[in-house]
């Protein structure tokens, strides 16, 4: 919704329609080449927030000229025209930079200039509750919006299963699973003779058999299958100790060249090697991908894999789900949207206190005081040291620009992508009801202060220009917060992995 500043005291000579749609066919033509050459994500999801915008600013028009306000302009994105109509009174359009977009009604406060035939249909002399509509829609709208994807999620992707089913969601290279030619989709049902039941018992089977060769039974498209397996194997805190340069839950998959799956290839391998430095290829705990690691010290390596690894078997989960109906669909998506409603409220109030707003400055622009020193002699050090420096994640004091939140959805399923998009409406709608100008919020705030001052019949309007220094500062902040995060969303991408 347009937030008017000093300059809305000179009246404005309003710009004849542009109905060339060339401006338009460009950037229409600017999101399919988007979705050829960056990915048809890319495309979805930035025409997606795009379309957030639009529904935030028809919330503030529909209640508005349902209220009986005089809307000027609606126009998509802000910067040169690209594109524009007047029906009636109201010219419609699209501007040249998708950033956002804004509602022009006559007289928001006291400043903007109003033709005395249009005063009963300004902003400022409209009732108390339908000025709180008006400023409110917006958020409302996305509110909505996000309720409706919840719904929809629900109801054709449906839960997860109470009773704690799963399925194989990935199988990982070099593992026991990659071995037995698991797919995607298959049931693991037992484990060494024992019912795999959830997830996590699954695992804590596999732990305490790192090493053995076991029976696992798993079903794929209703068909039983069995084969015996040796389980693979990550570091104990044991067996990490027996090479400078491993962590505990790191997977040793390759030393010198040769490869080792079981511990006794790994006892073998480096049997009477005691104090020599060696090459592997590791499965480093905490990252995605294995990688070579040079000069690794073999210390004194336990026989024992009772103690030195813990079983490894190679699968990810995905839960089964069930599908809801309407009625269960709408309850639960009540429910989820009060949850993710109390996590946003609660994500703003942290984020804009001192301390986390200074980790946020200090994590963009390259660390701050916060950051851990360490002491260190070689690379073998370093390797230890970078990986292990975990006491806090930069990730958690970080807010994302429009294009840090295109790039993850881009990069995630279309299932994922609507959750995305059901996050970013409940933010985003939280986010404008901030008690603060120039957001939506600052106009509840106006309008509340502007009800209590006019309590005994006599109307009160606030003075906007004594507003307008916390308006500019709050602009300021904002815009500040928006262009580092847009630098570190490019700098420092955020890993969903």
């Amino acid at each position: 919704m347009q937030t008017e500043s000093p300059d809305a005291a000179i009246p404005e000579v309003p710009a004849e329609p542009r109905n060339d749609f060339t401006g338009l066919l460009l950037l229409f033509g600017a999101i399919l080449a988007l979705g050829f050459f960056a990915g048809w994500g890319w495309a979805f999801v930035v025409s997606a927030i795009i379309f957030m915008i639009f529904m935030h600013e028809l919330g503030h028009y529909l209640t508005a000229r349902s209220t009986g306000m005089k809307v000027t302009e609606f126009f998509i994105g802000f910067g040169p025209r690209l594109w524009s109509i007047r029906k009636g009174e109201t010219e419609y359009g699209v501007k040249g930079i998708p950033g956002g977009a804004y509602v022009r009604i006559i007289g928001m406060n006291n400043l903007d200039p109003v033709d005395p035939g249009d005063e009963d249909r300004s902003y400022r002399v409209k009732s108390f509750p339908r000025k709180l509509l008006v400023v409110s829609a917006g958020s409302i709208m996305h509110f909505l919006m996000a309720f409706g994807l919840l719904f929809a999620l629900l109801v054709v992707y449906g839960v997860d299963a109470d009773d704690g089913s799963w399925e194989i969601g990935s199988v990982s290279d070099a593992s026991a699973a990659l071995a037995l030619d698991l797919e995607v989709g298959d049931r693991i049902l037992r484990l060494d003779g024992e019912e795999v039941t959830d997830f996590g018992a699954f695992g804590d089977l596999v732990e305490v058999r790192g090493g053995r060769q076991v029976e696992v039974v798993w079903e794929r498209d209703g068909n039983i299958m069995s084969d015996t397996v040796a389980l693979g194997a990550r570091l104990s805190d044991v067996g990490a100790d027996g090479f400078g340069g491993l962590l505990p839950l790191d997977r040793i998959l390759s030393i010198d060249g040769n490869d080792v799956f079981s511990w006794e290839d790994v006892v073998a391998v480096t049997a009477g090697r005691q104090g020599e430095r060696v090459d592997m290829i590791v499965d480093p705990v905490g990252e995605r991908f294995p990688r070579v690691m040079f000069d690794v010290t073999i210390g004194q390596v336990p026989t024992d894999p009772g103690e030195a690894i813990y079983g490894f078997f190679g699968v990810s989960e995905e839960p089964i789900r069930n599908t809801l109906g309407p009625i269960d669909a709408t309850q639960r998506a009540g429910s989820e949207f009060i949850d993710l409603l109390g996590l946003s409220i609660e994500g703003l109030a942290r984020f804009f206190t001192p301390s986390t707003l200074g980790s946020f400055v200090s994590d963009t622009l390259g660390g701050g005081d916060d950051a851990p020193t360490i002491e260190i002699s070689s690379a073998e050090e370093r390797e230890i040291a970078s990986r292990a420096l975990d006491t806090r994640n930069p990730d958690e004091d970080r807010i994302l620009s429009i294009y840090g939140a295109a790039r993850v959805g881009a990069n995630i399923d279309f299932e994922r992508q609507l959750g995305l998009l059901v996050m970013l409406n409940v933010f985003v709608g939280v986010f404008n009801m901030l008690p603060l100008p120039p957001l939506d919020g600052g106009h509840v705030v106006v309008a509340v202060y502007e009800r209590i001052r006019s309590i005994g019949g006599r109307r009160y309007e606030i003075d906007y220009a004594r507003v307008l220094p916390l308006t500019y500062a709050v602009f300021g902040l904002l815009v500040t917060i928006g262009l580092l995060a847009l630098f570190r969303d490019i700098v420092d991408p955020i890993d969903l992995g």
